[in-house]
C-alpha cells in the first residue's frame, strides 16, 4: 500500500527531487524516477540474498540517504523492517536482534562496532567495509521490478519503545496502519508538492519515519535530510535548498524561542516596549481574524530562515504552550500533532486555522479519540480507534490486551476534551506522582510553573521522603549575566518563592542541583528513571580525566598557584578546570570571600569586587588572573591563606567608609528620630506591638542583635522595639538589591543600612560589620541570611559566628513573630497581625568554634519562640 502510493507518485513526478542530503561538499540526490529505480533493485538484490516476506531486517545507523532507501525497500520486499537507534550500547542491540529475529541488518561504519560477533547475522553495509555494500545494491539491476504489493494486514515495522534492556515491547505496525495513516494526514493539506522539508530527527522514530519517508514520498515533496542538530548547519542546510519547513521536537522550538527572546531583552527599554506590543499585536490578530503580519514586524528573525519558509512541525513530546504563543506572535507557524509508536503515530492536531496554544488539537480523519471513565473535571485516560492502531506488541499478548480493548487503544496519558473538542493533556498515569498524604502531582505540569525561574534550565520532580523533590539543571548563562554564582542558594529562594500561593504539597521540599544536561529521549523526553537514579547518587564527586588542553592550563604557574589556594577549601582530591567552584568545589559565598583574599595575598594583585561574581569555574577564575597579570610580573611569593581575624581586621577602604554614616549631624539626626518616631508609632497603633526582654540588652556597645527572619518588616520591629539610644547606634545589614539606587541609597544611609551582596560585595559588607563594631556600635543581623518564605526558623549561616567569635562580641538572640503575617513575601501591603519582639540574654562566643556558636544562637531563638519565656536559653552568657 506504500509502495503503491509511491509507484503513483513517481509517475507523476519522474524527475522531481525526492530525496536529498549533504555528503563532503555536495549534495547527494534521487528523483522519485532514480528513488523507485534503486527501490526495486535493492529488492531483487534482497530476494537473491534470501530475504523474503515477513523476513525482519534491522536498521542501525544515523540519518543518511541510505536510512530512507532501506526502510522503503524493505517494506516494498514485504519483509518487516526494525529500525534502531544509532545511540544504543552493544548490549541493547544484541538483545532486540534476539527479540525481534532479525534475519539480516543494514548498519553504518559508525554502528558496525556494536553487532554481536559471529552468528549468522546477514550484515549490509553503507559503508565500504566488513559485509555486503547496501549501496552496491542499489545499483546492480537497474531494469528490475518492483515485487507485487504486500497485503493491507501484513507486518510491515517491528518499532521497539523502550525496555531495551529487559523485556522491549516490539510495536508491530501493519502496511494498512502506515498507509491508513498518511492518507490522514494528506487529507490535512499540511504538505504540498513544491515543500522542501527539512529533517533533523533521528529516523528510527516512528514520529520522523513518517513525515520524513512515507508521508512525503506519497505525495511528491522533497525531503532534505541533515544529520546534525547545530544551529549553523541548519541555516547553511536551509540557505543551500531552500528548505520550506521543517520537523522539530518541542526542545527544538523551546531553544529557538530563548535565542531570540535572549536578543530581544537585551535592547533598550524603550525598544523592548514596541517589541511586546507588536507581539501582542499579531497574536491578537492571528488568532481573531486569522491575519499574520509577523513575518513583516519581525522581517530580521525570519530572514535567516529564507524568504519562503512556511512551517514548522513539532512531535515527539508536549509542546510548551508559552513556547507556542511567543512563536505564534512572531509570525511562526507550528504544526502540533499528537500520537504514540502504538498509533502510526498521528492521532490528533491542532487545526492551522484555528489553533490553540497548550492543546493537542482535535482527532485526524478516520480516527476517532475518547476519554475513558473521566472524573468530575471531565478528566480520564485517552482511547484512540481506528486503522492506524497498532496489530498490538510483537509475542506479548498480555501486555497487548493491557492496552487493547474493544478496538480502543488506551495510551495511558490523562487528559480532557474541551466544549470546543479539543483534546488536552494533563499528564501520564505512569509518571503520576501520589505522595504518603494521598494528594496527586502531575510533574509536567509543575515542572512547567517551575520553569517559569529563570536561573531554571532544566528541572526533574520526583518522590521523595519528605515530598516533591527536584534535580535542577541552573541556566549558567543567566546566573553569569546576573553575576549570581551561588546558584543552589538563589534557585532555592526562587523556588520558595514563587510557591508560596501554592498548596503545600506541591511545594518542593528537597533540592539538588547538577551541572549536566539530565538524560533525555532523543526526542526530548526525561528519562525520569535514569534522573532518579542519578538523583539518588548525587554527592559522589566523580575524578573526571583531564583533557589535553585543561592540562596544559593547570600547568601554567597561575594554575598551580590558584590550585595551592583552593586546596584548603575543597575536600576533592583531583581538581580540574571545568570544575564548578560551588558545585564541585562547595564554595558558599563565605569561602568566596577567603579565596579572593587569598589570592589576592598570593599573587600580590588587587581583585576587583565583581571577581567573586564573575567566575564560576576554576578555568575562569585562572583566565582572570591571567588577565590581571598582564601588566605586569608573577608575584614570586608562596600561597597564603589569611584567618578570617585578619581578614575583618582589614580598615575598609575609604570609598566603602563613605557609604556609612556613623557620626550624624543635628540634620541626619532629626530624620532618624521622625523615621523611628513614625515606625514605633505605626508598630504600637496597627500591629500592637509587643516588646520583652529589654533588659537582656547590654547598656553599650559593640554587640550583635540577631533575630530570625520573616518578613520585610523584621528590621522595622527591631528598631520599633528598641530605646532611641539603642537604635541610634544600631547598623543594619540589609539586602543590597532594595538599598542600591541613587534615592534608596541615601534613604539606607539615613537608617543606617550596611548593604550586602552575596554574590559581588560580601567582602565589604563584612569588613563594614566589623568596623562598626570596632566604632563601639551595634550591629543587627538576620543569621538566615533570606526571609523564611513558609513562616518558618530556617538554617543560620555561619557569618554571624565568624563575626562573634573574631571581634569577641555578645549575640543577643531575638524572636520576632507576627511579621509572617503582617507582611508575609510577595505581599505588598502591611495586614494589621499583632507583633512581638523578645530579646534574650546575650550569648559570649568564649571558646567556641564558629558553628558552635552558630548553633547556640539557633537553639535560642528556637527557645524564644516556642516559649515566649523573658530571655531564657542555652548558652554562656553575660
Amino acid at each position: 500500500m506504500i509502495l503503491t502510493a509511491m509507484q503513483q507518485t513517481a509517475l507523476r513526478y519522474p524527475d522531481k527531487t525526492a530525496i536529498q542530503m549533504k555528503v563532503g561538499d555536495r549534495y547527494h540526490r534521487y528523483t522519485y524516477r532514480e528513488l523507485l529505480r534503486a527501490v526495486a533493485s535493492a529488492c531483487a538484490g534482497l530476494t537473491e540474498l534470501g530475504l523474503n516476506k515477513g523476513d525482519r531486517v534491522a536498521l542501525l545507523s544515523e540519518n543518511r540517504l541510505e536510512w530512507a532507501l532501506a526502510y522503503v525497500s524493505v517494506v516494498a520486499l514485504g519483509a518487516v523492517i526494525v529500525p534502531m537507534d544509532a545511540q544504543l550500547t552493544d548490549k541493547e542491540v544484541a538483545v532486540l536482534l534476539k527479540s525481534s529475529g532479525a534475519k539480516a541488518i543494514c548498519v553504518s561504519a559508525a554502528c558496525s562496532e556494536k553487532l554481536p560477533k559471529g552468528g549468522e547475522l546477514l550484515v549490509l553495509s553503507f559503508d565500504p567495509g566488513e559485509g555486503l555494500s547496501f549501496p552496491a545494491l542499489l545499483t546492480a539491476r537497474p531494469d528490475a521490478a518492483m515485487p507485487p504489493p504486500p497485503s493491507a494486514d501484513d507486518l510491515a515495522a517491528l518499532l521497539y519503545t523502550s525496555g531495551t534492556t529487559g523485556d522491549p515491547k516490539g510495536v508491530m505496525l501493519s502496511h494498512k496502519n502506515l498507509a491508513s495513516n498518511a492518507q490522514s494526514l494528506i487529507k490535512l493539506n499540511i504538505l504540498r508538492i513544491e515543500d522542501n522539508l527539512l529533517c533533523i530527527l533521528p529516523l528510527h522514530h516512528t514520529y520522523p519515519s513518517m513525515a520524513c519517508i512515507v508521508l512525503p514520498l506519497s505525495q511528491g515533496t522533497t525531503v532534505t535530510y541533515l544529520n546534525s542538530l547545530k544551529g549553523p548547519d541548519i541555516m547553511q542546510s536551509m540557505q543551500e535548498t531552500g528548505v520550506n519547513a521543517m520537523l522539530g521536537v518541542p526542545q527544538f522550538f523551546a531553544g529557538l524561542r530563548r535565542a531570540i527572546f535572549d536578543e530581544i531583552r537585551k535592547k533598550p527599554f524603550l525598544v523592548r516596549t514596541i517589541v511586546n506590543f507588536l507581539l501582542i499585536l499579531n497574536g491578537q490578530l492571528r488568532r481573531i481574524l486569522n491575519v499574520n503580519i509577523g513575518k513583516k514586524l519581525f522581517a530580521k528573525v525570519h530572514a535567516r530562515f529564507g524568504p519562503s519558509f512556511r512551517f514548522f512541525t513539532s512531535g515527539g513530546a508536549r509542546l510548551d504552550p508559552e513556547v507556542f504563543t511567543d512563536m505564534t506572535r512572531l509570525g511562526f507557524t507550528i504544526i502540533e500533532a499528537y500520537g504514540l509508536t502504538e498509533t502510526s503515530p498521528a492521532a490528533t492536531f491542532n487545526p492551522l486555522d484555528k489553533q490553540k496554544a497548550g492543546s493537542i488539537g482535535i482527532p485526524v480523519p478516520d480516527v476517532e479519540v475518547r476519554i475513558v471513565n473521566p472524573d468530575e473535571h471531565g478528566q480520564g485516560e485517552i482511547a484512540i480507534r481506528g486503522p492506524n492502531v497498532m496489530q498490538g506488541y510483537y509475542n506479548m499478548p498480555a501486555e497487548t490486551a493491557e492496552v487493547l480493548k474493544d478496538g480502543w487503544f488506551f495510551t495511558g496519558d490523562l487528559g480532557y476534551r474541551d466544549q470546543d473538542g479539543y483534546f488536552f493533556i494533563t499528564g501520564r498515569s505512569k509518571e503520576m506522582i501520589v505522595l504518603s498524604t494521598g494528594k496527586k502531582v502531575f510533574p509536567d505540569e509543575l515542572e512547567k510553573f517551575y520553569k517559569q525561574i529563570p536561573e531554571i534550565k532544566e528541572i526533574c520532580l520526583m518522590q521523595g521522603a519528605r515530598g516533591l523533590e527536584a534535580a535542577v539543571v541552573p541556566d549558567f548563562d543567566y546566573l553569569r549575566r546576573m553575576n549570581l554564582p551561588n546558584s543552589r542558594e538563589t534557585i532555592a529562594f526562587k523556588i520558595e518563592d514563587l510557591a508560596k500561593d501554592l498548596p503545600p504539597y506541591k511545594r518542593i521540599t528537597g533540592l539538588k542541583i547538577f551541572k549536566d544536561p539530565l538524560p533525555i529521549t532523543r526526542l526530548g523526553k526525561l528519562k525520569r528513571k535514569a534522573v532518579m537514579d542519578l538523583y539518588h547518587q548525587q554527592g559522589e564527586l566523580a575524578e573526571r580525566p583531564v583533557a589535553d588542553i585543561d592540562a596544559d592550563l593547570l600547568a601554567s604557574p597561575e594554575a598551580k598557584k590558584l590550585l595551592a589556594c583552593l586546596e584548603p577549601f575543597s575536600a576533592k582530591k583531583q581538581i580540574v578546570p571545568d570544575d564548578n567552584l560551588e558545585l564541585d568545589l562547595g564554595l558558599d559565598s563565605l569561602m568566596r570571600v577567603e579565596l579572593v583574599v587569598s589570592i589576592e595575598k598570593t599573587f600580590g594583585i588587587s581583585l576587583p569586587e565583581s571577581f567573586g561574581s564573575e567566575v564560576f569555574t576554576v578555568k575562569d577564575a585562572v583566565v582572570k588572573i591571567r588577565e590581571l597579570l598582564a601588566a605586569g610580573p608573577l608575584a614570586a611569593g608562596e600561597r597564603v591563606r589569611l584567618s578570617w581575624g585578619e581578614i575583618l581586621g582589614q580598615e575598609p577602604s575609604g570609598e566603602v567608609k563613605e557609604t556609612l554614616s556613623l557620626e550624624a549631624g543635628p540634620v541626619w539626626n532629626v530624620g532618624r528620630y521622625a523615621i523611628k518616631l513614625f515606625v514605633k508609632t505605626f508598630f504600637k497603633v496597627y500591629n500592637r506591638l509587643s516588646v520583652r526582654g529589654l533588659e537582656n540588652l547590654p547598656t553599650r556597645g559593640p554587640f550583635i542583635i540577631a533575630p530570625n527572619h520573616l518578613s520585610l518588616a523584621d528590621a522595622p520591629s527591631v528598631m520599633a522595639a528598641v530605646s532611641w539610644k539603642v537604635g541610634s547606634e544600631t547598623f543594619f545589614l540589609g539586602a543590597n538589591e532594595y538599598f542600591s539606587g541613587p534615592l534608596t541609597s541615601r534613604i539606607g544611609k539615613l537608617i543606617q543600612v550596611i548593604p550586602v551582596d552575596m554574590e559581588a560585595r560580601l567582602y565589604n559588607a563584612l569588613q563594614l560589620s566589623a568596623y562598626v563594631l570596632r566604632e563601639g556600635k551595634i550591629l543587627c543581623v538576620f543569621p538566615e541570611g533570606t526571609r523564611a518564605r513558609d513562616g518558618k526558623l530556617h538554617e543560620f549561616k555561619k557569618g554571624v559566628g565568624i563575626i562573634a567569635k573574631e571581634l569577641n562580641v555578645p549575640i543577643i538572640p531575638v524572636a520576632i513573630s507576627g511579621t509572617y503575617e503582617m507582611l508575609a513575601p510577595g505581599r505588598n501591603f502591611p495586614m494589621p497581625a499583632k507583633v512581638t519582639v523578645v530579646f534574650g540574654k546575650p550569648i559570649v562566643p568564649g571558646d567556641r568554634d564558629y558553628d558552635g556558636i552558630v548553633k547556640n544562637l539557633y537553639e535560642d531563638v528556637a527557645a524564644l519562640l516556642k516559649s515566649g519565656s523573658r530571655g531564657q536559653g542555652s548558652g554562656d552568657r553575660v
